[in-house]
């Protein structure tokens, strides 16, 4: 047998070989994305769940934090410093119009940082990505 037969028997051997695997790939492929399409529903209530939980958590800490330093102030229930209050406050009456001039400024929340996208929006991008690699 010639080395040339040789060669080629030996570069179709690797030929079937590739293609052999390259089946085997393709058919876990799609099993892979047909139950990524199952779980896209559940993925997408996960993450609105996620940023329900989210909301909820940010708002009780906020109700949390607001009773606390409720908790904090002084009550005044002393009548020492309760009239010394009212007799400074009558001692240094302000005239109306710099009342009306200057009004008070509404306490500013800390700010937040940038949030990202919404998960659910990132799972719904995930999913559209799939769909198109797949066509």
């Amino acid at each position: 047998m010639p080395i040339s037969q040789l060669i080629d028997t030996l570069i179709l051997l690797l030929l079937a070989g590739t293609l052999g695997y390259a089946y085997f790939v393709d058919r876990r492929l799609r099993r892979l994305m047909s139950a990524l399409a199952e779980l896209g529903p559940m993925v997408g209530q996960f993450s609105d769940a996620v940023d329900k939980s989210q909301t909820s958590v940010s708002a009780l800490k906020e109700a949390t934090d607001a009773a606390q330093s409720q908790a904090r102030r002084p009550v005044g229930h002393r009548i020492g410093a309760v009239s010394k209050r009212v007799a400074a406050k009558q001692a240094a009456p302000q005239p109306q119009a710099q009342a009306r001039a200057k009004p008070e400024a509404p306490a500013r929340a800390a700010p937040q940082p940038a949030r990202p996208a919404a998960k659910s929006d990132l799972v719904r991008q995930f999913f559209d990505t799939t769909r198109r690699s797949e066509a």
